[in-house]
């Protein structure tokens, strides 16, 4: 995807977030923040440099989705694109710190998907208190990473 595309769905998916009650609706509330930080870390990337920019979309690692000049649509194998998750696929190489210090971020958050989404771990206050801090620490860096490509 473009960074244009992967931000307006931060922004979008921000204001999503911020209307559930994070306890009540915890699974609503931690999968609109999670794939908010997915966008982030993508957007992120392709602002580094160290993925590339495009109008497909990944669906596995290697497979996307590329418009074609009929207006259809045809998955195609190619090198890294958009990841699903961080570390989902891995980027090769070293990353800037800024990168370094989102992809932390994006892992505290993840830490608590299995064992509260998929698992019996009832979130708690605490927990949602360390999403919403490693939410913002992601949200920051992003910001700072897109303010500086797009004065």
């Amino acid at each position: 995807m473009q960074i244009a595309s992967h931000v307006d769905k931060v922004r979008r998916l921000t204001a999503l977030r911020a209307r559930f009650d994070p306890l009540r609706d915890f699974e609503l509330w931690y999968w609109s923040g999670l794939t908010a930080g997915t966008n982030m870390w993508n957007a992120t990337l392709h602002a580094a440099g160290i993925t590339s920019e495009e109008r497909v979309f990944s669906t596995i690692p290697g497979v996307h989705v590329v418009p074609q000049p009929d207006g259809s649509f045809r998955r195609e194998l190619r090198g890294p694109g958009d990841v699903s998750h961080v570390g989902w696929p891995a980027i090769p190489g070293v990353m800037p710190e800024h990168i370094q210090q989102l992809e932390a971020a994006l892992h505290a958050l993840e830490e608590h998907r299995d064992p509260c989404l998929r698992g019996d771990r009832q979130p708690t206050q605490a927990i949602v208190d360390e999403c919403e801090q490693a939410f913002s620490k992601a949200a920051s860096i992003f910001a700072q990473a897109i303010s500086l490509r797009t004065p």
